[in-house]
């Protein structure tokens, strides 16, 4: 028994003694706001709250744990919830039949791991495999905003029941994190919202940058209706609308936006956007949308045979055609460089609402020419 009892001794110190030694290793992770231990390593509690129910838009400026803070201003059909130790904002979203997704920004010092760690966070958070390094860009969108870098990410659980839509913004000494969660739904008919919640975004006591001046769509039911857009800065385009298509109003992300009927009461949804730059390239822009149809990526030599080439007004169109393996999703668009930025024209909805619609579509790009004086 004796002998027992020294060998359990001597395990059980070895065992400490390892502990030990292991306790020195440290590591940097983003906490879990229901972790309670938080408290005392949280960023600063002085976060003032969201905009009361009902405000017409609010804005909320918030210190980062040192240096300066962003502000942004909320819709006034999101509800602000309380402002907690670990959150910046918070917000309640709604969605069909009383579903309400969560919108927490959030702000930590440093880098918090760097870009591709936050993205690979997120993904595992909807059960999404990690990327690499070479698959990052095709699976984000960065887009300049008010002198901020904004990337914005869009993830589905493989199943849809869970959906984050996100943004990470490098901001002074800290990274800063918008980010929506809700059903894949929910995450559809908030995205447009939720984008352009993110025009907002500024450092606190800079005026936001004024939005497009961009053309107010045409009434629905005008025979034919000519569009004309600037992008953020630089000449703009022009187009002719299919009557058949119902315009839908314009905001500061989409230069454009209609509403296409299907059999049955299938609605498509078209938009036109701009940005600056080639956002990322031809490659990394028609992966980013076959990803959105849960489709793999594309390698440099597949791309040609994946696309087809449109030369229309002295413009270059790349059309885009790819659905879902299920068809529940499909998208039929077309890239278009123009000067130093990329224009996007996006038919989103089923296999086949887009394939009865794609002769008008195609028709519609015939359209498309440099805006005129």
């Amino acid at each position: 028994m004796d002998s027992f009892r020294k060998v359990v001794t001597f395990g059980s110190l070895a065992l400490i003694l390892a502990g030990c030694r292991e306790s020195k290793v440290s590591f940097y992770r983003v906490p879990k706001e229901q972790d309670p231990t938080l408290a005392a390593s949280a960023p600063d509690n002085s976060a003032q709250a969201g905009p009361a129910a009902g405000g017409s838009m609010s804005d909320t400026a918030v210190p980062t744990a040192a240096g300066p803070s962003l502000t942004w201003s909320a819709p006034a059909t999101w509800t602000a919830k309380p402002a907690t130790a670990m959150r910046k904002g918070s917000y309640a979203v709604p969605g069909a039949g009383g579903e309400a997704g969560d919108l927490s920004i959030t702000a930590f010092p440093g880098a918090v791991g760097g870009l591709i760690a936050n993205v690979n966070r997120w993904r595992g958070q909807v059960q999404l495999p990690p990327l690499a390094d070479a698959d990052l860009a095709a699976a984000v969108t960065t887009v300049p905003e008010n002198g901020l870098q904004v990337t914005v990410v869009d993830f589905s659980a493989p199943g849809g029941a869970k959906r984050i839509l996100g943004a990470i913004v490098p901001f002074g000494d800290s990274c800063w994190f918008f980010k929506l969660t809700g059903s894949s739904a929910l995450i559809t008919s908030a995205k447009p919202g939720f984008l352009d919640f993110l025009k907002t975004i500024k450092a606190s006591g800079q005026a936001a940058a004024e939005p497009s001046s961009a053309a107010p769509a045409p009434a629905g039911g005008a025979a034919m209706a000519d569009t004309a857009v600037p992008t953020s800065s630089g000449a703009g385009l022009a187009w002719t609308a299919p009557s058949g298509w119902t315009a839908k109003p314009a905001s500061a992300m989409r230069k454009g936006s209609y509403a296409l009927a299907g059999a049955g009461g299938d609605a498509g949804d078209l938009s036109i956007t701009a940005f600056p730059g080639d956002v990322g390239g031809l490659l990394a822009n028609v992966n980013r949308w076959r990803g959105q149809v849960q489709l793999p990526p594309l390698g440099d030599a597949e791309l040609a045979g994946a696309v087809t080439s449109l030369s229309q007004g002295g413009l270059q169109l790349t059309l885009v055609d790819a659905a879902s393996p299920d068809g529940s999703k499909r998208i039929l668009g077309a890239i278009v460089p123009l000067g130093d930025s990329t224009w996007f024209f996006k038919l989103t909805g089923t296999d086949a609402l887009v394939a009865s619609s794609k002769p008008a579509f195609v028709a519609f790009l015939r359209t498309v020419r440099p805006a005129g004086p």
